[in-house]
């Protein structure tokens, strides 16, 4: 056999792009309608997946919003249910402890009075109503006896509240100290200038008021024994020798005194909020025997 030249071998060929298109398998294009289709889908999914998302988040973002709307009017509810009068004692470790109940049946560390919502313009002479001025109100014979009902006793244009502060332990030999402040701890409309807060002590009544206006401590003419504290303190006291087993009785008694002449069109609709705290400041000394 005769030996081929190199010139007479020819390289292989190598199969085009075209050719290897036409042996390989095969794959359809897709139409125009049918690659629409798909896009459309894949679209689709992907709206539905962002809108999902949103819903989630402003679902998220409302509950949210409910949430603190809720825990604002709860708390606003609980604010307005414990009445514009409270009573707190500041936690001890001597046993003082409060109650509106004369034989300290329910003790507690705070005390809450029943607001009165619409409480129009009265005098103090008013309150004993002897003359029927206040209605189906209860009635006195002196103003001093208001502070022998124990509890909550408001008039329809007054608010009235009898408590007790008394030391738990039974021993007679020692004492502790406290400190009393009743306190403004709101107003509107300039109520405050108007009102009276009698505060009695073991049934001896002092009433005080905001001093005459424009002045700093000139007293009111009409019921009036003192002026207050100061703008958010109505009255302060510090307690000293408060004995083993015995009790202090207050009353705290709210009006709108018709008198004065602050009392006017512009404070219709007013309100005031008033707390009274109680902290013991020394601690069981024991009293010495002579």
């Amino acid at each position: 056999m005769a030996k081929k030249n190199k010139a007479d071998v020819q390289p292989e060929k190598k199969a085009s792009v075209a050719d290897q298109g036409n042996k390989g398998p095969y794959i359809p294009a897709l139409s125009m309608e049918a690659a629409s289709k798909r896009y459309d889908v894949n679209t689709n999914a992907e709206k539905v997946h962002r809108r999902n998302w949103l819903i989630r988040i402003v679902a998220i973002i409302l509950g949210v919003l409910l949430l603190i709307l809720g825990v604002g009017y709860c708390s606003m509810v609980i604010l307005n249910k414990a009445g514009r009068f409270t009573v707190s004692l500041t936690p001890n470790e001597y046993g003082i402890t409060l109650s509106d109940d004369k034989h300290f049946k329910n003790k507690t560390l705070n005390l809450y009075a029943a607001p009165i919502e619409d409480m129009d313009n009265i005098t103090k002479e008013w309150i004993l109503n002897q003359n029927g001025e206040l209605g189906d109100d209860p009635v006195y014979e002196k103003f001093e006896d208001i502070d022998k009902v124990w509890g909550e006793h408001n008039g329809k244009n007054y608010l009235a509240y009898t408590f007790g502060l008394m030391s738990a332990t039974r021993d007679e030999d020692e004492s502790v100290d406290y400190r009393a402040s009743l306190n403004l701890e709101s107003e509107y409309k300039g109520a405050d200038e108007a009102i009276r807060v009698a505060v009695f002590k073991n049934g001896v009544p002092t009433i005080y008021a905001k001093p005459q206006k424009g002045t700093e401590d000139k007293l009111e003419t009409f019921a009036a024994d003192e002026n207050f504290l100061d703008s958010e303190t109505i009255m302060e006291e510090v307690v000293s020798g408060l004995k083993g087993g015995s009790q202090i009785r207050y009353t705290v008694v709210v009006w709108l005194e018709g008198e004065d002449p602050q009392c006017v069109n512009e404070i219709m609709g007013g309100e005031v909020k008033l707390s009274m705290h109680f902290e013991v400041i020394g601690g069981s000394d024991k009293i010495e025997k002579t």
